[in-house]
């Protein structure tokens, strides 16, 4: 086929493509730079989310592990000894020095009293005696008033010691087994911002006709526990009410328990 001049064989052509450039530019790279970024976020994220799950066992196995090895009480009672003033003779207040919660020191004059005796004629003598405190302490309640009569046996007033507090609680029968002396017990009170640590010291028996006695619930007994620093019951006052528990894994190693448990070995019948 003769082609007219001036037309190429391109032109004659028509459905030929195109042809491209001999150097065409190379795709963008960044879609996939962030398709690699999402995997390495996507994993970090699992990462985290496997640590937090970790840490959450972990402190949920320790809560148990700790709670396990307490004891908890729900009502510790402060209390102290009395220590009463009383005279050795019947004899009437005539004078009172000191008032209800006063601090007092030994041998302080808290009160006078005349005693009334007979001299060697049989003639009335009265004499002035000094009531004094026998060791330092805290006055509990109001002194007897002038002009009352006391003898031996009834208190012209009481103290308490604040350095000889201690704490008594009600325990479970079936936790005395754990209890030793020398545990720590942890205490609490409402209104009260610093946390008290005492030491277990001793059971209270439970017997008929004594003064000391663990009460009427058969299903518990009394426990003593005395403070641990002294510094920390500054300032609280017999009666008041604490929370809390013993740590049954502190004290000294080796204590025999409150309460010894035999261990019944069952035999099997036949």
């Amino acid at each position: 086929m003769v082609l007219p001049s001036g037309t190429s064989s391109q032109d004659a052509d028509p459905v030929q493509a195109p042809r491209m450039p001999a150097s065409a530019p190379a795709p963008p790279a960044a879609p996939r730079r962030r398709s690699s970024w999402r995997k390495w976020r996507a994993r970090l994220i699992v990462l985290l989310l496997l640590a937090g799950a970790v840490l959450v066992f972990v402190r949920i196995s320790s809560s148990r592990a700790e709670e396990s090895n307490r004891v908890s009480l729900d009502r510790v009672t402060l209390t102290a000894q009395a220590i009463p003033v009383e005279p050795s003779q019947v004899g009437q207040v005539t004078g009172v020095s000191v008032a209800a919660q006063q601090r007092v020191r030994t041998g302080q004059r808290v009160g006078t009293m005349e005693v009334t005796t007979t001299d060697s004629d049989g003639d009335p003598k009265t004499t002035k005696v000094n009531l004094t405190a026998p060791r330092a302490g805290i006055v509990i309640d109001t002194p007897a008033p002038i002009g009352s009569t006391l003898g031996p046996g009834q208190p012209f007033l009481q103290l308490y010691d604040p350095a000889q507090m201690t704490f008594v609680t009600a325990v479970r029968l079936e936790d005395l087994s754990v209890i030793a002396p020398t545990m720590t017990a942890v205490l609490r009170a409402e209104g009260v911002s610093r946390t008290v640590h005492a030491a277990v010291q001793r059971i209270v028996p439970r017997v008929t006709g004594a003064q000391a006695t663990s009460g009427t619930d058969l299903g518990k007994l009394q426990i003593v526990l005395v403070p641990a620093n002294p510094a920390e019951v500054n300032g609280l006052v017999p009666g008041m009410r604490f929370t809390g528990y013993i740590n049954t894994v502190s004290g000294e190693p080796g204590s025999a328990r409150l309460v010894s448990l035999p261990h019944v070995r069952h035999v099997p019948a036949g």
